[in-house]
């Protein structure tokens, strides 16, 4: 690049005034300002930067390094990136949202994308979570909803390890807490989300009941709010699949659990339900009922999965806790 090449990010100012800085080391005080890096990143195919800047609960996170890199390599190569443009910044504390449109091109055809990008703040650092997308030019990803999600509690937090206290009344702060913890998990791409996880020890937690389908899992629903639950009679008949958990982002372990539940609780409304649940809505429920009580997936897992992955813990830990790259 020289003196004179202007940035891939759209800024107008040339790359060494511009993106390089950041790209050798100094650290954006804003997440568009990231996204921009990221953008130009790609278009002049730094996978390693893409790598240190994405949070460990992004979808795209990748323990494998090396192929983690070849692909954003290939990526880069096999693209045009034509121009960014930024729609839309919202940024709160911890947590930020940019929307914005990546005009590319690849085989002579025309494949940009929007998409609404959520980013947190973890040690003073921005990194990209998640993102909506949406083909083309959407500016309908734009929200004008202020931003309500809550700082996580990863694992190595005390709190995870509590036991919750029960809600005495359902008061209106529990009602903006419901809404507050529903924007977190629909943002940070969850099915689940108790209580603890956002740093309220109480016995709460939401899921999206998952919509029967064809599809092994199904697809995600209506919120249910789940207050001072007690389970029982658990079936004899268990089966087993793969967990994972926003409190320890990129870890997956395969956990067994009773195919049916019956589950007591106060629903938002106050009133006492009772309910016999099966299938995968049954373990989403029994997931989050474990962290009203101090318990986690891992502690499900066998001795052999918890040794293997206790590597990958120990380095999504020390990158959240101390702030250390990849």
């Amino acid at each position: 690049m020289t003196k004179t090449t202007t940035c891939p990010c759209g800024s107008g100012h040339p790359y060494l005034t511009c993106c390089n800085p950041f790209h050798k080391g100094l650290a954006p005080k804003t997440a568009e300002k990231l996204m921009r890096l990221r953008y130009s990143a790609y278009a002049l195919n730094l996978p390693t930067y893409i790598i240190k800047t994405t949070h460990p609960a992004s979808s795209q996170f990748n323990h494998d390094l090396s192929k983690w890199s070849h692909d954003v390599s290939e990526f880069s190569q096999h693209t045009i990136f034509k121009s960014l443009e930024i729609l839309d910044t919202q940024e709160q504390d911890h947590f930020a949202t940019v929307t914005f449109v990546a005009h590319l091109e690849q085989d002579k055809k025309d494949v940009s994308f929007t998409e609404r990008s959520t980013f947190e703040k973890i040690k003073g650092k921005w990194l990209y979570r998640s993102g909506l997308l949406s083909a083309g030019h959407a500016p309908n990803l734009i929200t004008t909803n202020q931003l309500r999600i809550l700082p996580l509690a990863y694992y190595g937090d005390p709190i995870l390890r509590k036991v919750a206290e029960p809600v005495a009344k359902i008061t209106d702060k529990i009602r903006a807490l419901v809404e507050e913890m529903t924007e977190t998990m629909d943002g940070c791409n969850g099915i689940g989300l108790a209580a603890p996880q956002v740093h309220h020890s109480i016995q709460l937690f939401i899921i999206r009941k998952p919509e029967e389908s064809k599809s092994e899992q199904g697809k995600p629903g209506e919120v249910k709010v789940f207050i001072n639950p007690t389970l029982s009679e658990p079936s004899s008949e268990k089966w087993t699949t793969s967990e994972g958990c926003l409190s320890i982002p990129s870890i997956h372990g395969d956990v067994e659990r009773p195919k049916e539940i019956t589950v007591d609780y106060t629903d938002l409304e106050g009133v006492l339900q009772k309910e016999k649940i099966s299938g995968w809505e049954a373990r989403i429920i029994m997931h989050e009922n474990d962290h009203i009580n101090g318990i986690l997936f891992i502690d499900h897992l066998s001795k052999i999965e918890r040794r293997k992955l206790e590597p990958f813990i120990n380095a999504i830990c020390k990158q959240i806790h101390n702030g250390t790259e990849l």
